[in-house]
């Protein structure tokens, strides 16, 4: 077997970048092994964090937390910031990801002061883009558009494009979700561009179609329309369902929009169960809320209500700001409920 601490490291982070998650555990556990490590203790915090890593393609999600907490200990007692700063990053996306997003947020907080110790203003951007996508996802859209600027900033500092535009995509949401919609559509054109020049696919469909969604709010339909075409044809290439239901709700709503409720809920329903195939839950909440909201405009009102009870149920679950608008769907349901029955 190598002998190189350091080799199967780097093997086992190439092994894992392929979702290989089996080989990484085995090189590192043999790396663990070695004299070289009993002897070079950041070698072993890089091992846990990576480790922490492992655990968490596997779902392991205790584990997980064990070993960062175990690597950001090594790293402290050396005052090796930018491992301390890595490792509790880790473990704020990790708790970002099961939808703790208080525990997400003060972790987020210590990364950026280690980061910005250790001078890595490149890992300090992507805190910063993880503390800005808790505040957007807690329904805090200028404190998120604040905290993206502070990102854009430093990816700029660093030189990296692509970033730029993903951090540049983000301020434009927040800003569209705030209604702010010329400096929207700005933030979004600027990240449309960079991902352009960046020949990023993904990102350039998520521009086509968030703009397409800003001009549904501002009454283009037909602009909509042609955006939500070309961004299915680059979704329909990177087989991708998360995007595939986005995209679905956007059309939904630009259906519902132009008087075509049947339209729109064929494709809210088709959307709907590709959802649940592919567990996509947060997906699920949102289009079950559309769903609650369009049944209701077509007067099922018990369906009306099912549907939005299980959003909530969902969103309940999953965290996120879009909670408190199919909250406030129902009560709105419920009063007009209570209006006819009245009559």
């Amino acid at each position: 077997m190598i002998g190189d601490a350091q080799h199967l490291l780097r093997l086992a982070k190439e092994w894992m970048k392929q979702g290989n998650t089996t080989v990484a555990f085995q090189l590192l556990n043999e790396a663990l092994k070695l004299k070289e490590v009993t002897e070079d203790k950041l070698v072993k915090g890089e091992i846990s964090k990576e480790m922490g890593r492992a655990y968490m393609q596997t779902g392991q999600w205790d584990l997980a937390e064990d070993a960062y907490q175990e690597a950001t200990a090594i790293f402290l007692e050396y005052e090796e910031y930018r491992g301390a700063a890595e490792s509790v990053r880790n473990l704020a996306n990790m708790k970002f990801q099961l939808g703790n997003f208080s525990d997400s947020n003060s972790l987020c907080e210590t990364a950026v002061n280690w980061a910005t110790k250790s001078g890595d203003y490149q890992l300090r951007a992507t805190i910063l883009n993880t503390l800005g996508a808790i505040k957007a996802v807690e329904g805090k859209q200028r404190e998120s558009i604040n905290i993206f600027r502070l990102c854009l900033s430093d990816f700029r500092s660093v030189g990296n494009p692509l970033r730029q535009a993903y951090t540049q995509h983000n301020i434009g949401l927040a800003q569209l979700e705030l209604c702010d919609y010329a400096e929207s559509r700005t933030s979004l054109e600027e990240a449309l561009a960079l991902a352009l020049e960046q020949k990023d696919l993904n990102l350039v469909s998520l521009c086509y179609q968030n703009i397409a969604k800003l001009h549904l709010k501002t009454g283009d339909l037909l602009a909509a329309r042609t955006l939500i075409t070309v961004a299915r044809d680059i979704i329909n290439t990177l087989n991708s369902p998360s995007m595939q239901a986005d995209l679905a709700i956007v059309e939904a709503e630009s259906y519902r929009l132009a008087g075509d409720r049947n339209r729109a809920q064929e494709v809210l329903e088709r959307c709907l169960a590709q959802a649940r195939e592919h567990g996509l839950m947060q997906h699920e909440a949102e289009i079950l809320s559309d769903l609650g909201q369009l049944c209701a405009e077509l007067g099922k009102y018990e369906e009306a209500r099912a549907h939005l009870e299980t959003s909530i149920s969902l969103f309940r679950k999953t965290g996120g700001g879009l909670l408190a608008k199919a909250e406030t769907r129902l009560k709105d349901l419920e009063s007009a409920q209570g209006w006819i029955n009245k009559i």
